[in-house]
């Protein structure tokens, strides 16, 4: 039985993207390897540490900038070309290390420079490849990104620091990155129709309901329209809120287990690994009920944002209150599960509204992360001084109000239908007064 090409190309820009970040995420790992037994590595200097972690932060902010302006080159080479930029940077890195912090700090801001194409390639391919039918499920696992490539650096920063080297690791990645871009490259074309691969049925399957003719719908982006839409607005904070809440744990999680509750190293890479697989899990199975529901698109989404963030938001409550540590590890395994679902919702609702124009609604949820990876070490650096619960109560409940506020506003402004400034209504429109 032959696999549908738009699995594979669900698969491979999947693989792209985990292993970008994956090679990002790496250093968090290998960076044990490189201080162990070292007395003269710039990384034993606080500040100059700070300042290598925050390099990815200011190599992503950069790496928007050319992402929109290289649009009209396709979605295949664009991450073509992003690849090879993260895959050289990869490669290069043991060589920076050694020659010091200022190249050791641009190599990793062109490490982050790629991370920009993530959001943007799962938008591109869940409004190029994907049919209406089985959205939500392919942006399930296009998302996965967010729980495969945790597994991946930290599984091969373990095996390459024992057996061969820190420096493999990245090595190891790189080559497996440059695999899963040549296999993306070959399988990925920008317009269905001119596909190779792809059978005429599953073509016909995939542009099925999209009411849209390609050659007929402008690509010149209505930002004027696009600022003043509600629903973009709307799915912004949800993102914003989404990724603030989850970089809570994913960045401070372990330091929070280990030194607050107590639990071992050990036992909270045990729970972080268990939360990720629920999760992705979870996004699977949450992917197929919301493609098998009848309700209306628009409520469909509403109701599944409420579904997911109103128990994520109550999860964060009981860490306010409750201090025992075994509930409240409990918790955040439940919290990361359940909560790295929205990222399907926010991505399926800006899919429906923005249409063509999906990829600049996926720069703005990238600078929402951006905006993340800036301000919330500031905001727990402030909050958190002694490490304490009521101190990280105070983080804990922040979040629990922007959930909150996402919540509402998401109800209330939310609307799936392809917006006016999309070109979708109107190519409708011209379909029906044709004699």
């Amino acid at each position: 039985m032959t696999v549908p090409v738009r699995y594979l190309v669900y698969g491979f820009s999947t693989s792209c993207i985990t292993l970008l970040y994956a090679l990002r995420l790496a250093f968090h790992s290998t960076i044990i390897c490189q201080l162990k037994n070292s007395t003269d590595s710039f990384l034993l200097d606080e500040d100059l540490k700070q300042y290598t972690f925050q390099s990815v932060g200011f190599g992503l902010a950069v790496g928007l900038v050319p992402l929109h302006f290289l649009n009209f080159l396709g979605t295949r080479n664009v991450t073509t070309i992003y690849g090879i930029i993260g895959i050289i940077s990869a490669l290069f890195y043991p060589t920076s290390y050694q020659l010091g912090f200022y190249a050791s700090f641009i190599t990793r801001l062109f490490q982050g420079a790629p991370l920009g194409i993530l959001l943007w390639l799962i938008a591109k391919v869940a409004t190029e490849w994907t049919p209406k039918s089985e959205t939500a499920i392919a942006i399930a696992i296009l998302t996965s990104v967010y729980q495969l490539a945790p597994f991946v650096a930290q599984i091969s920063a373990a095996e390459m620091c024992q057996y061969f080297g820190w420096e493999y690791t990245y090595y190891f990645l790189a080559v497996l990155c440059a695999a899963s871009h040549v296999a993306f490259y070959y399988v990925y074309t920008d317009r269905v129709e001119d596909n190779k691969l792809a059978t005429s049925e599953e073509k016909l399957f995939i542009s099925d309901g999209k009411g849209k003719d390609p050659s007929q719908v402008s690509q010149d982006v209505p930002y004027s329209q696009l600022l003043l839409d509600s629903t973009v607005w709307a799915t912004w904070f949800a993102n914003l809120a989404f990724f603030s809440s989850l970089l809570v744990f994913l960045q401070y999680g372990p330091l929070y287990m280990n030194q607050v509750l107590g639990f071992s190293v050990r036992t909270t890479g045990y729970c972080g690994g268990v939360a990720h697989v629920f999760c992705l899990f979870a996004k699977v199975i949450f992917g197929k009920v919301m493609d098998a529901s009848k309700m209306d698109m628009s409520r469909r989404l509403k109701t599944a944002w409420t579904v997911i963030e109103i128990p994520s938001l109550t999860l964060l409550m009981a860490l306010i209150m409750v201090r025992d540590v075994y509930i409240q590890m409990a918790c955040i395994v439940i919290f990361i599960t359940i909560h790295g679902v929205a990222i399907v919702i926010i991505v399926k609702t800006q899919t429906y509204r923005s249409a063509e124009h999906n990829h600049v609604l996926a720069n703005g949820n990238t600078l929402c992360v951006v905006l993340c990876l800036f301000l919330q070490p500031l905001v727990v650096k402030f909050l958190v001084q002694s490490n304490t619960f009521d101190e990280w109560s105070r983080v804990f409940g922040l979040h629990a109000i922007l959930i909150l506020v996402s919540v509402i506003f998401f109800a209330c402004n939310v609307d799936a239908t392809p917006a006016k400034w999309t070109g979708i209504q109107k190519v409708a429109t011209d379909k029906i007064e044709q004699p």
